[in-house]
């Protein structure tokens, strides 16, 4: 039986305390991209080309009044981009917004994100920490190229499913290494083809990260380096680069339920 108060595995409720920090914490990176001229935008909840973001299973579908298939909205970024170049024809170049996506099958995700069309990535995170930083938070930020598993893969003949779930009893001698490198690695000990991808790594030393060569990332889009912010076995912030319509841009998004959970009102 289906209680009239029941809600759905994976929808969210925000009530009293809690709605009052996740409001907060809105208001918080509203003040940030305010202050660095982002414009803000409110995307729609419908698309239909979220399959160039996420797999198919990922998405819950249906269809338009012609029957053409669309989804729920279950990734923003490209769909700022397109709307900002192909229907708002804006000159600014730096969006935010502050809106759920969703994923199959009925789960809510709250995201604060940010989309800077032909933007410079360091700046981009410098943006993404400052946010943080007002919530007095410091969490292990690591980086990663999405270039550098695809290659491995190829040179060693181990699976990206086997890489990605580091069974490192098939990684021959340079790839336990990775799993280990950082900014006093030698980079000739690696084979010549990840060698220049590993340089763009260490260009980002200045935030002290952690390093994470072999990381497999989920979401389709991005194609060079790559970050995720953690804090304990939750995600609480991802960012890179990418190119949509031949425009390359950076972006990156906080995850506001991850953050609930160690931010006091």
């Amino acid at each position: 039986m289906i209680f009239a108060h029941d809600i759905p595995d994976g929808a969210k409720l925000y009530f009293g305390k809690k709605a009052r920090i996740k409001r907060k914490i809105e208001h918080i990176a509203s003040s940030v991209f305010e202050n660095e001229e982002y414009e803000e935008i409110i995307t729609p909840y419908f698309s239909y080309h979220q399959l160039e973001a996420l797999g198919e299973k990922e998405l819950i579908r249906c269809t338009d009044k012609e029957n053409r298939t669309l989804s729920l909205r279950g990734d923003s970024s490209i769909d700022v981009i397109r709307l900002v170049i192909k229907r708002l024809k804006s000159e600014a170049k730096k969006w935010f917004y502050i809106q759920p996506v969703f994923r199959a099958p009925s789960t809510e995700i709250y995201q604060i994100g940010a989309e800077w069309l032909e933007g410079n990535l360091k700046e981009i995170l410098k943006t993404n920490l400052n946010i943080l930083n007002r919530l007095n938070k410091n969490y292990p930020l690591i980086i990663s190229h999405i270039k550098i598993p695809e290659i491995v893969s190829k040179l060693s003949g181990v699976s990206l499913e086997d890489i990605k779930k580091q069974r490192v009893y098939k990684f021959n001698n340079w790839m336990k290494k990775l799993l280990v490198f950082n900014e006093n690695s030698d980079i000739d000990e690696f084979p010549r083809e990840i060698r220049g991808y590993l340089k763009e790594m260490l260009e980002f030393r200045e935030f002290n990260p952690i390093y994470e060569p072999l990381y497999v990332a989920s979401l389709r889009y991005y194609d060079g380096i790559f970050y995720r912010i953690i804090n304990k076995n939750d995600i609480i912030s991802k960012g890179g680069s990418y190119i949509v319509d031949n425009v390359r841009s950076v972006g990156f998004s906080i995850y506001i339920d991850n953050l609930l959970k160690d931010v006091n009102g």
